[in-house]
């Protein structure tokens, strides 16, 4: 059965490099529930708090989920190499690695934009 997970939240979290003071801002969710929830303390937390928090991390509330089985997009390794994927799509100075991109994942799609962008940079 699908789970609510912590790790998960605050992974997203870090990533973002958000701190909790700032959660609560985007949000309007006062800081100490922000606490509580990204801390395990608040393990119910409101449908309308996660889809707060979701919105500000831009993430869906489904990443906030632990999954026996991870449902499995139908081109990519996972759902986030899809949005990626999606994204790299969606702007033409990176559709060139969009067939590419579906094997590939997220941290090595993320590399690759990376990369791709330095060089347009420095061709400036």
């Amino acid at each position: 059965m699908p789970k609510f997970s912590i790790k998960k939240l605050n992974e997203i979290k870090d990533s973002k490099g958000y701190t909790f003071k700032e959660i609560s801002e985007m949000t309007g969710i006062p800081h100490s529930t922000i606490s509580k929830i990204f801390g395990g303390f608040n393990n119910n937390p409101s449908i309308e708090a996660v889809q707060k928090i979701a919105n500000a991390l831009e993430c869906g509330i489904d990443d906030f989920i632990e999954y026996e089985v991870q449902p499995k997009s139908p081109y990519y390794i996972d759902r986030q190499t899809g949005k990626i994927a999606q994204d790299i799509y969606e702007n033409p100075d990176l559709r060139i690695l969009f067939d590419a991109s579906k094997d590939l994942s997220p941290e090595d799609i993320q590399a690759v934009i990376l990369i791709a962008q330095k060089i347009k940079s420095t061709k400036r």
